[in-house]
């Protein structure tokens, strides 16, 4: 049985492109970066062992992936706003729309908060029973 490995957090450091790192393993940028280059869907081999993962946070969503890069300013890909925008459950254009350049939006994502991991937070945090002491 293959185990569907999730895509690394977004991090403010995105937004400087690939390269290296320390020893927590690839980050977002390099792990994109690593992708196939083909164009397609999930089904062609370009998400390789993130494929599942990908088609499950699709059905969560409701919205299909957006391509991982674009073309960056000397003609080579580079992580895409959209794609982390989506990576990170937000709407389309919550962030992309703001009119800034793609490193400032890289930052502003990567400086974000994934509102599922917060409202799943604020329920652990919130919920009375679990912070009972039992005498």
């Amino acid at each position: 049985m293959q185990v569907a490995r999730s895509l690394p957090t977004p991090r403010a450091s995105d937004a400087h492109g690939p390269g290296a790192h320390g020893k927590g393993g690839p980050d977002l940028r390099t792990s994109v970066a690593a992708l196939p280059t083909n164009l397609g869907h999930l089904n062609d081999g370009r998400w390789g062992p993130y494929a599942a993962a990908i088609a499950r946070w699709e059905l969560l969503l409701g919205q299909p992936v957006p391509d991982p890069t674009q073309t960056g300013r000397h003609g080579k890909p580079v992580l895409a706003p959209p794609f982390v925008q989506w990576l990170m459950g937000l709407d389309p254009g919550w962030v992309t729309d703001l009119d800034v350049p793609r490193t400032a939006a890289l930052r502003v994502l990567g400086n974000g908060v994934v509102p599922q991991q917060a409202a799943a937070a604020l329920q652990l945090l919130l919920c009375p029973r679990r912070w009972q002491v039992t005498t």
